[in-house]
């Protein structure tokens, strides 16, 4: 044990709120930029552990975490609890706060050191600009257009669209307003760019700048959050992201349906057309737009520079595995599926290599491949009376599930077989996504 922790001192009380207060300033970063309940939790347990105290228990649900310390001589408790009050994904401070953690577990330093450390990671600048941000958005709806078979006019008008929502969320979220407000707001923004583009063009189908603002809107979705806190056993945290996920999507739901009945009264049906079957000619076109819905979305939430070419080629291997399992009738939900735990497994190998905990690289990969198309034809025929119209919003649910179950199963095995699953804490059932973590037999000291 290194001089750190060998000798505690004397005022054990002081330094155990110390220590305590260290650790759950980092699990906060790390949980409020993205991470599971259960990364963040393994991450306080290890922290405590190494910095010598013993009896430790940590707690984390939607919005406050909780960090308790038993003296095992007194049988005194310290407890200490924060309140989580803002939650954006930043994957650059995800990424660099991770490399924190870990490198205080292997080496702890001083209390007031490690402090300081955090405090620049906190308030250093973004990575990007709040425009350039913006105009990660705008790529990720010009890329959705495109994916599924938009011309230059229906991209182009996705592109403002999204900005355009981007922009006025953002400012309706400075204002405090709601967030179930802001999506519906952003929702009635796609129709209405819709109506503009087919009074430009009457040729093109305007359908699909609904589409494409409705996958820019759902790409930040906390969908993959909950599923792993859910698999993983926090059930109360994984069943408020969902509820957040679906608060979401009823206002995103309620601002589409809206709009769409508005312009319907001057005569514009946006009803989706029959469905385009892209082909594996088609395939250097889909790759492109993949890429470029995973360039927009890389820089929307900050994904570190050296993670680029990574995200950029498991996209495309995403939108490939999706296409493929697609033409050999495995349907929309299997398919998904197969494609997140091929992304999965190559996101395993691909965080080593780029130094990028696996979360980050797997979520912005499959942003492609969220089912915006299916919950929009979905609403329509809802909206026209027709039953169908719920199996298809089922459909896009499974598929979103798909997605984040594949993923997580993947990295669930390659840490199971050769990393550090084997040797968690009985309370783990799920894999480490967000922390650092050696594979390997032997490897045990990062967790």
């Amino acid at each position: 044990m290194n001089d750190l922790t060998g000798a505690i001192p004397l005022d054990h009380a002081a330094y155990t709120r110390a220590v305590l207060d260290l650790t759950m300033r980092l699990a906060e970063v790390i949980f409020t930029a993205g991470a599971g309940a259960e990364d963040a939790t393994a991450a306080m347990e290890a922290l405590t552990r190494a910095y010598g105290l013993k009896g430790t228990e940590a707690n984390i649900t939607h919005t406050i975490i909780t960090l308790t310390q038993e003296d095992q001589a007194t049988h005194e408790s310290i407890t200490r609890s924060r309140n989580v009050k803002y939650r954006t994904l930043d994957y650059t401070k995800l990424t660099l706060t991770s490399e924190l953690i870990a490198e205080l577990i292997e080496h702890p330093v001083d209390i007031a050191e490690a402090r300081k450390r955090l405090a620049i990671i906190v308030s250093s600048k973004p990575q990007v600009t709040v425009r350039f941000r913006r105009l990660g958005w705008s790529l990720v709806g010009a890329g959705a257009a495109v994916l599924i078979g938009g011309g230059p006019v229906v991209m182009m008008a996705a592109f403002i669209a999204t900005y355009l929502i981007d922009l006025i969320t953002t400012t309706l979220d400075h204002r405090q307003v709601p967030l179930f407000y802001q999506t519906v707001v952003g929702g009635a923004m796609g129709p209405l760019a819709a109506a503009i583009v087919h009074i430009i063009d009457p040729t093109v189908n305007p359908s699909i700048v609904v589409v494409a603002t409705i996958i820019m809107l759902l790409a930040g979705v906390t969908t993959f959050g909950a599923v792993h806190d859910t698999l993983s056993g926090f059930y109360l945290t994984g069943t408020a992201r969902m509820v957040e996920a679906v608060l979401i999507t009823g206002g995103l739901v309620t601002g589409v349906a809206g709009a769409t009945l508005f312009v319907s009264r001057f005569g514009l049906d946006l009803t989706v057309q029959s469905r385009w079957v892209p082909t594996l000619l088609d395939l250097p076109l889909l790759l492109a737009a993949s890429v470029v819905i995973v360039i927009g979305f890389s820089l929307a939430v900050q994904v570190p520079w050296r993670a680029w070419w990574v995200v950029c080629l498991l996209g495309a291997l995403a939108e490939f595995l999706y296409l493929i399992g697609d033409l050999a009738g495995l349907g929309l939900v299997w398919a998904s599926g197969m494609s997140a735990i091929g992304v999965g497994l190559a996101a395993s190998v691909a965080a080593r290599i780029v130094r990028t905990p696996p979360l980050v690289i797997m979520v912005t990969a499959l942003v492609p491949l969220v089912p915006g198309l299916i919950l929009f034809r979905g609403l329509l025929q809802l909206s026209n009376g027709d039953i169908n119209g719920l199996l298809n919003l089922l459909t896009a649910a499974a598929v979103a599930l798909a997605l984040a179950a594949g993923a997580i199963l993947a990295q669930y095995v390659v840490q199971y077989v050769w990393g550090p699953a084997r040797r968690l804490q009985r309370r783990f059932v799920g894999p480490l996504m967000a922390l650092p973590v050696r594979l390997g037999r032997g490897s045990t000291k990062r967790i």
